[in-house]
This record gives structure tokens, sequence and C-alpha cells, in this order.
């Protein structure tokens, strides 16, 4: 997999895994990748605290930590959990760099910083360079026109002289990892990249159950990322950003003194915001697994939530303000109440509005990863004496295997689903008749074949995972 993904944090990965014995190796891979996570929810705080003040930046972390889809991945996503730690920090380091270019020492720091960052952060296809264009963009528009965070002196040579060294750290510390290109550094990796351009290049699963419609992962609706924004996120997140657009126009002076530039901050995260969506657009690679391949996004969608719980907060001694805030934590509680009710399958939250909860796995694909097949198999009703034909439905078959092996069954036989006297599944979408995999004949698993179920996991009524008798 290391063409799809960043070969230098693999890489690090199994080195730092390779200390462990052989049978831990699994639990200290999950530790390594929480490391990264927990380093992504400090990043946040940190380029928070900086944009506005230290309230702010608690208040965002803590939102960011608590978030559903960002908490599910943590501990076993080595894929899209580094791609968010790269952008947060070096977000924070582009602009401490703005403010310090004339303090030498600590300059080539965050240089060096950037430049090992973005190589860590990027996969072969190099997409994740592509995702801090609005973060270039932000810094040259402030050192060629707004000039709100530059430090005083600047020097543009300077500038131009250290995005040089970024570039070089970069790709230097890329190559070095990068086995692929080492029979020519200089050629392969522009032919790779150009490869990787072609949407040919990419594999991922094909289909995709969007708000209850099934999509191809290549036709998937331009407001894809809208839709589980909303459907996914906590009910206060969603009610927050309500409120800070009421707070935007009634309380302008207040954000106006506490700080500095806020209007030009505000615009650009906005822009942070609005940019995946703009990927949509024109983006030809299919998109899937709900916001997975745009995990990065997560931590600044929290900013905002933050500087309204933090506006409330500063507020409580006025009375529609201390009324707002007891009504948003009101759904704060309900939310953090559901929140451990799902444990550990944080990443399949859904919200209120995605109607009954035993029907919201005809929604969303819910547990993608397959996580929830371990505790499931714990619980398999199977015979131990007797040769078992199982087919699995939206999981990958060897993830079946190795658990139940572990379990102790060795008389495990894996066929094709028609043949199976049990079937493994998760709630994937899937097409319904191999003929012809247009729009019209998808399905999920759970739809797709009949049959008892004799083991479940179940999560707040949604079911995640079953073994069906066939």
């Amino acid at each position: 997999m290391r063409e799809y993904y960043s070969p230098v944090y693999w890489s690090l990965l199994y080195l730092a895994t390779q200390v462990f014995p052989p049978q831990y190796q699994i639990e200290a891979s999950h530790i390594v990748n929480l490391i990264m996570s927990l380093g992504t929810v400090v990043g946040i705080g940190k380029l928070t605290e900086e944009l506005f003040n230290k309230k702010v930046g608690k208040i965002t972390l803590l939102i960011l930590f608590f978030y559903p889809v960002f908490f599910g991945h943590m501990s076993f996503n080595s894929k899209d959990t580094i791609l968010a730690f790269g952008h947060v920090w070096i977000t924070y380091l582009l602009l401490k760099y703005l403010k310090k270019q004339n303090v030498k020492e600590k300059v080539q720091n965050y240089i060096f910083g950037i430049g090992f960052l973005a190589a860590l952060s990027s996969g072969i296809q190099l997409v994740f360079l592509g995702s801090l264009i609005p973060i270039i963009l932000l810094v040259l528009l402030d050192i060629f026109f707004t000039k709100k965070f530059i430090c005083k002196n600047f020097n543009l040579n300077n500038f131009f002289l250290d995005v040089g060294k970024c570039f070089l750290i970069f790709y230097i510390v890329l190559v070095i990892f990068w086995i692929d290109v080492h029979p020519n550094i200089i050629m392969f990796p522009f032919q790779i990249f150009q490869e990787t351009l072609s949407s040919d290049y990419w594999t991922g699963w094909p289909f995709n159950l969007i708000n209850g419609n099934y999509y191809l992962s290549s036709e998937i609706p331009k407001s894809y990322l809208l839709i589980n924004f909303f459907y996914k996120s906590p009910e206060y997140f969603l009610i927050s950003y309500f409120l800070f657009l009421i707070l935007f126009f009634n309380s302008k002076a207040f954000f106006l003194k506490k700080f500095k530039f806020f209007y030009y901050k505000i615009s650009a995260i906005i822009l942070l915001l609005l940019f995946p969506n703009l990927i949509l657009f024109i983006i030809p690679y299919p998109v899937y697994d709900g916001m997975r391949l745009f995990l990065w996004t997560i931590p600044y969608f929290c900013i905002i939530p933050g500087i309204t719980i933090y506006y409330l907060i500063e507020h409580l001694s006025l009375i529609k303000q201390k009324i707002t805030f007891i009504f948003l934590s009101v759904f704060i509680f309900y939310f953090l109440f559901n929140f451990f009710l799902i444990t550990p399958y944080q990443y399949t939250y859904l919200n209120i509005f995605n109607g009954k909860m035993e029907n919201r796995y005809k929604k969303f694909e819910n547990d993608y990863w397959g996580v929830s097949i371990n505790e499931l198999l714990k619980h398999a009703p199977f015979e131990s004496d007797k040769t078992i034909m199982i087919a699995s439905c939206g999981v990958n078959s060897d993830i079946s295997k190795n658990y139940l092996r572990k379990m102790g069954y060795s008389n495990l036989l894996f066929v094709e689903p028609d043949k199976a006297n049990y079937i493994i599944m998760t709630n994937r979408a899937i097409v319904d008749h191999q003929i012809n995999a247009d729009t019209k004949k998808l399905t999920n698993c759970f739809e797709k074949y009949d049959g008892e179920n004799l083991s479940e996991v179940k999560r707040l009524g949604l079911t995640l995972s079953v073994i069906r008798k066939n």
C-alpha cells in the first residue's frame, strides 16, 4: 500500500513497532497512530491560541478531541490522521515563520519542520500538497497585500530562499524513504506524480451510500462533504454555527476588540472550510468512506464552535447569553452521553437528523473499517467440530479469518456467498446484480442477503455488523 500513502510515516511506524514483540506489534502501531492523532489535537489548540487566545485554543482542542469521526479514527487509521497532523502543524509553523522571520535561530527550525512535515504527510500521489493551497494563498496574500501577520523588516529575498530550503528538505526526506524512485530520484518522482493525476490510478471502494442514496464513488454529488458534515456532526456543533452567525452580526464590537484582524482570520477559516468543497467540483478521483479522505479538514471545522462557546462563557453574566449557554450545554451533554454509549465505534456516529436509529444503516455506510468484527466473532455461533462454510460481505475476509483462527477455529472454509452457510457482513454498499454495476443496481450487504441474524453488534439501535445464516 506504500504507493498510495506516506512512505515516510509508514517506514517510521514499521521501525517503531519492531521494538515490540511480534504479538504486540498491532497494539504498538495503534499507540503510534494515537500519539500522532493527539498531536493533531494539540496542534489545533496551539494554532487557535496563536490566532485568538488560550481559552479559545483549549475549547477548540476539546471539541476536536470529542468530534466522533476524528476520535474514532485516532488509533487504527494510519493513512488519513497523519495528513491532519501535518496540515495543522504546517499551518501553525507558517504562521510562526511570518511573525518571526528575523529571528534566525527559530526560523531554521520552522523551515526544517515545514519541509519534514510535508514529506511525512505526503503519499506518492502528493495530494496532500494540494490540500495546502489555501494556506499558501493566505501566506502570499499576507506577504504581498494585507501585511497583517508578517514581522517588521520582512525580507522577501529571504522568504524565497527559505521556500527553496523547505522544498529541498521535503524532497530529500521523501525520496530517502520512497524506495520505488531510488533508480532515478530525479525523473521517477515526477513521472509517478504525473501518472497519479489520472483517475484510473486510484483504487478504493467503488460505491457510496450517501443519505439513503447509492452512487458510484466516481459520481458522488458535489455536496458530498456538506452532507456528511451535517449528518455526522454532533447536534451542539451544528447549533454553534447557527449561533455564531447571529453573534457575528450582533456582537461585532466584542470580536473586533478582543481579537486583532478578526475579519481576516474568520475569512481565512472560511476559505479553509470552503476549499475541500470546491475540490469536489473539480477533482477527477473517486471519493468514499464518508469524511475519511477529508479528515484533515475536521480540525478547522472545530474553530468556529470554539469561538462561539468562548463568547458565551465570557458573557455568562448576561441573561440572554446564560440561557443560550444552558440551551447549548443540554445538547453537549446529550451528545457526550451518546458518544460514550457507542464506544469504541465513535466513527459510526450519526446525529438525530438521520431519523430512527434502527433504520440508519440505510442512510450511510457505518462500520466501513469493519472494526466491530472482533466483537462480533467473539459471539460466533459456529461449532468447532464441523467444517464452517463462511462468506464475507463488506469486510475483508482476511480480517475474519485472523480473528477466528485466534479463537481456535481451524475448520474454516471461506467461499462465495451462494455456497456459504454463514455470511459475516457490515452494511457496505455493493452491487445487487454483478451483470451491470450502475447506480440502479446498488444496495448494501444487509439488504442483499436474506436470513436469520445469529450474532450482531449494535450501538444505540444501529446494527454495525452481523453473522447471518444464509
